[in-house]
């Protein structure tokens, strides 16, 4: 097998995801994973899919020191920083997943033994705390507000938003949507996003050939099956043109040729089931008429959806004839419910 190194050094980034519920990730695992690629593929797709790995995936590490991060970060607290960890509550709203969960969980430890709070979570007060890991599109955390708004929130206070980063389009429409639902609601809230800089994404339209998300060019446009996709999702196709300006993400060189075979994978996915939901894409789900979302971000709790489907979709245990069968997922995801 070549590219014994690169497989090697993958399978040491994602070592432990999601505790080996699915299994030992080592080598045999992501040589079996790009055996499904061309020949020709592989390379390309092992050394820039190890490039965002080793800046993207986020450890449990990662998410422990962001959460004591969160104590000394003085625009966390609006006033003296001891009332205000004495004061706060934290917002247990999330309707799907466990990321607020266990994030509360290692906060509320930290807290405890630098201040000796009791309760943190949900008690009453003017300062509240939505912590996450990251915002994508931004729709999980609009919902989970909604209700809290409306219905819960005082009249008049301040929310933290705190996450490890976010996609900017998800975090700008987040922002003015909590606003919106706010005003229209009569209370006066006031929104503050926070993260760490170094994941702020890019992903909006006006800035696609600057994006840091799967934004293939026009190349992709002559693979097979294309044209009969394009029929079906029927939008305008905005390709990312090259620009020749460095990106934090992907390598120039090979980036064009990364996100041409990933479609092609992605494509070739959703050419195994006739049931595919309208927001399955290519290159990860999103309400958007395009080719996916695109994220490059990972995390060892699990795959995020939004990233595309050749690295999360199958399930090496489904039955031969169930379309989960077809592709070996180099991170097999967990779905909410199961």
């Amino acid at each position: 097998m070549p590219h014994v190194e690169e497989c090697r050094k993958i399978a040491e980034i994602i070592d432990g995801y999601r505790d080996g519920e699915f299994g030992t990730y080592d080598s045999s695992h992501v040589e079996r994973w790009i055996a499904q690629f061309d020949e020709d593929e592989q390379e390309i797709v092992l050394l820039e899919t190890l490039k965002i790995l080793k800046r993207n995936y986020i450890t449990a590490d990662d998410f422990t020191q962001f959460v004591n991060s969160l104590i000394d970060n003085d625009h966390v607290y609006s006033e003296e920083k001891d009332n205000y960890w004495r004061s706060v509550s934290l917002l247990d709203i999330q309707k799907n997943g466990s990321s607020q969960d266990e994030l509360n969980d290692v906060l509320v430890k930290a807290i405890n033994q630098r201040y000796s709070v009791g309760e943190l979570i949900g008690k009453e007060s003017d300062e509240f705390i939505y912590l996450d890991d990251f915002i994508f599109s931004g729709n999980r955390l609009r919902s989970d507000m909604q209700d809290w708004i409306i219905d819960i929130a005082p009249d008049e206070c301040r929310v933290c938003v705190i996450t490890i980063g976010w996609y900017t389009y998800g975090q700008w429409a987040t922002k003015r949507m909590l606003k919106k639902i706010a005003e229209e609601s009569g209370k006066n809230i006031k929104f503050v996003f926070l993260s760490y800089e170094e994941y702020r994404l890019e992903n909006r339209l006006y800035r696609k050939d600057y994006s840091e998300v799967f934004w293939p060019t026009d190349s992709i446009a002559n693979l097979d099956g294309y044209d009969n996709w394009f029929r079906n999702e029927s939008f305008d196709p905005k390709y990312r043109q090259k620009n020749g300006v460095k990106n934090k993400i992907f390598s120039s060189p090979r980036r064009e040729a990364y996100e041409r075979i990933m479609f092609k994978y992605g494509l070739k996915i959703m050419g195994v089931s006739s049931q595919n939901s309208g927001v399955v894409k290519p290159l990860g789900y999103s309400t958007f008429r395009g080719f996916g979302f695109g994220s490059t971000v990972f995390s060892f709790r699990n795959c995020p959806n939004n990233n595309p489907l050749a690295f999360w979709w199958g399930d090496p245990t489904a039955s031969p004839s169930h379309p989960f069968s077809k592709w070996y997922p180099l991170l097999q995801r967990k779905t909410y419910g199961s």
